[in-house]
């Protein structure tokens, strides 16, 4: 019974682990997508966008980096996208 218990928990674990790191990914897309097309359009980014991620314009790419809220030793610390400008 101890066992099982713990088995569940390390898979709880796991699982938040994963969803974190899938919500970090989606947001990085989305912002990404965003900025990129502002860009493009010569339009500035709103401080929404600036407030979910870090933003870098490199050439004719942006790259969004959003960190993740939970931090486990086996996870990455942030997701990062890369989307190109629209010319």
């Amino acid at each position: 019974m101890i066992g099982c218990a713990v088995l569940l928990a390390l898979a709880t674990v796991a699982v938040l682990g994963a969803l974190t790191i899938v919500r970090a990914r989606i947001t990085a897309e989305r912002v990404a997508d965003q900025a990129a097309v502002l860009v493009g359009e010569g339009r500035p980014l709103p401080a929404s966008l600036r407030g979910a991620a870090q933003i870098e314009r490199r050439g004719d790419h942006v790259v969004v980096t959003v960190p993740l809220p939970l931090r486990l030793p086996a996870l990455p610390a942030a997701a990062v996208v890369t989307a190109t400008v629209p010319p």
